[in-house]
């Protein structure tokens, strides 16, 4: 809910600057004439939504389209319909917008697709192969698509990181919504001098974590079964190519728990270490010199945040540049979303567009030229038929032209 503030009192201060008629500026033989860039809303914006942020991705985009002006199709994950369809209560009980402003659909992937017919642009948030076969379909119909899809954020940590704040983070940002977020951490490179001290601390702080249901707990339970199988099946890929685990446990089968894990050894032939993971795992793998690991980063299909750990901040900073990805931390693990005037999204697999920011909001409206020739009211442009050669001189030489 905090998060959900901070979005809306940013896109309300933005929203006049952003939206409203902004003045061109003309060439002198035109100084009879006004010209300006009008926003107009799309029209109706479709929000195909995950079920990990339920309430938090579909109330921010929501909200930011109706404030340029359009209606709002909504298609929430069918595993978290409630709260779509309290969100769209909530709305309508205000009573301050049209009727219908926002109206939910619910249902799987067929009514994912009759939003995407119904609207004119779609916004989706999901994975991979999901957000490529909704960037196709829209596609076909020329409409616009903006897809956040799946994230493998690389920690690198350098020799002279503050391992206290390092390890906190690694730790935090694996496991918090139990590792179910995409701007998660999900592998952590660390240079060879910091390595043995920044695994000691974070083992040191796993340990602590209280896992379970309930306001007395850290680290709650996955949503859907098959991804308890994904993390222990990349689990056992790790131990079975010589990394140690440690943790990992099933605790409950039934109500989806599992023990925060910690694979140390952990290299870029591990699944692991590859593949998204969306569970409490945190992957340590050594590295001699940090470039390596941008390196390896970059050469794989994952684009979304990253992160660069160390005391020279020139260091890092220069490394985090380098880095292909679309949100960018030093010392810094996965705010970003909070933060509505920075523009969030992925590059490469990752997604295409931008939520938030200027360009976020923007994405919801077309820009729309306007001239007006303001004077004299009665006269054709010197420029229109019939074409003489009188006229033809006269404008060679008020344009300079040979």
């Amino acid at each position: 809910l905090a998060t959900c503030g901070l979005l809306v009192k940013h896109f309300t201060a933005e929203a006049p600057r952003l939206l409203g008629e902004r003045a061109v500026k003309t060439p002198w033989f035109l100084f009879n004439k006004r010209a300006g860039i009008r926003r107009v809303p799309r029209g109706v914006v479709g929000l195909i939504c995950p079920w990990n942020l339920p309430f938090l991705i579909p109330f921010g985009d929501a909200f930011a389209a109706m404030l340029a002006g359009n209606a709002v199709l909504l298609k929430p994950s069918e595993w978290t319909t409630k709260t779509a369809l309290w969100l769209e209560g909530a709305v309508a009980s205000t009573g301050l917008l049209p009727e219908g402003l926002l109206t939910v659909i619910t249902g799987g992937g067929a009514s994912g697709e009759r939003v995407i017919d119904a609207c004119d642009l779609v916004l989706f948030t999901g994975s991979m192969a999901t957000g490529k076969a909704v960037a196709v379909r829209a596609a076909a119909q020329l409409k616009p698509a903006i897809l956040e899809l799946g994230g493998k954020h690389p920690m690198i940590v350098l020799a002279d990181a503050p391992l206290e704040r390092a390890s906190a983070a690694a730790v935090w940002a694996s496991c918090a919504n139990a590792g179910q977020a995409c701007v998660g951490v999900e592998r952590v490179f660390v240079e060879a001098e910091a390595h043995d001290a920044f695994v000691e601390k974070v083992r040191a702080r796993l340990s602590l974590l209280r896992v379970g249901i309930g306001k007395d707990c850290d680290v709650g339970r996955f949503v859907l079964p098959a991804l308890l199988d994904r993390a222990q099946a990349q689990l056992e890929d790790a131990r079975q190519k010589g990394a140690q685990v440690v943790g990992g446990e099933v605790l409950d089968r039934d109500g989806l728990l599992m023990a925060p894990a910690l694979v140390v050894g952990a290299r870029m032939d591990m699944a692991v270490m590859t593949e998204e993971t969306f569970g409490p795992i945190l992957p340590v793998m050594e590295v001699a010199r940090a470039e390596e690991a941008v390196a390896l980063v970059n050469a794989g299909p994952f684009g979304l945040a990253a992160s660069v750990w160390g005391g020279n901040l020139e260091r890092a900073e220069g490394l985090c540049s380098q880095l292909e990805a679309g949100l960018v931390g030093v010392n810094e693990p996965a705010t970003h979303y909070a933060l509505g005037g920075l523009p969030f999204g992925g590059v490469k697999s990752s997604g295409l567009g931008r939520r938030h920011g200027d360009e976020g909001l923007l994405a919801f409206t077309q820009a729309q030229s306007v001239l007006v020739h303001e004077w004299p009211s009665d006269m054709p442009d010197p420029w229109w038929f019939p074409y003489e050669e009188r006229k033809t001189s006269l404008l060679r030489r008020v344009l300079g032209l040979p």
